[in-house]
């Protein structure tokens, strides 16, 4: 019992501050939260859908994690956030791919290919205990398709209590490539 008043706590405190984002941004909608497994899904609908959406859903993408941020900031075990505006959610927009450079002599993972996967977080935490394993067997650092910044922190976060391993981003723009490899 104690467990759904909490969550519904939960629910309203992302209702609350999702409403006041869009406030702030002068965009009008209507929302409506739901349990998603052990997350919340807020379902948006709006007469402005295409600008709260934007540019091949980087709009949409963007408020998501800063809307996850801003309640994970405050609350370490607050459940995740996930947006859908008139059936879009942010994996629909994802997009991938190569960016022709050279990786420097890393190895590239076998399991890190990424065009538009839509890969959602349990997902990446696999590829990222996988890329894991392949790092501290063979020495050799791995390089992650370019992923967006959500993506990115999901990784960083999964591998961040490893001891032998650090992370990092390199790249430029919104979609740049985990590297992982041993401390030194």
């Amino acid at each position: 019992m104690e467990n759904t008043v909490n969550f519904e706590q939960q629910q309203e405190k992302a209702f609350r501050t999702l409403a006041t984002m869009l406030d702030y941004l002068g965009l009008d909608a209507m929302l409506k939260t739901e349990m998603k497994g052990s997350n919340i899904a807020i379902k948006i609908t709006s007469e402005e859908a295409g600008r709260i959406i934007g540019r091949k859903g980087q709009t949409l993408e963007n408020l998501q994690l800063l809307l996850n941020r801003m309640l994970f900031n405050g609350d370490r075990t607050f459940p995740r956030v996930a947006l859908d505006i008139d059936g879009y959610t942010r994996g629909d927009f994802r997009s991938g791919g190569r960016d022709g450079k050279s990786n420097g002599g890393k190895r590239e993972s076998s399991n890190g290919e990424r065009r538009g996967s839509g890969m959602n977080e349990e997902q990446l935490r696999c590829q990222a205990l996988d890329a894991s394993k392949e790092v501290k067997r063979w020495g050799e650092s791995v390089v992650l398709k370019a992923m967006n910044s959500h993506d990115r922190r999901i990784i960083h976060i999964t591998l961040e209590e490893d001891a032998e391993l650090e992370t990092c981003s390199e790249g430029e723009g919104s979609l740049k490539k985990v590297i992982i490899s041993l401390k030194k």
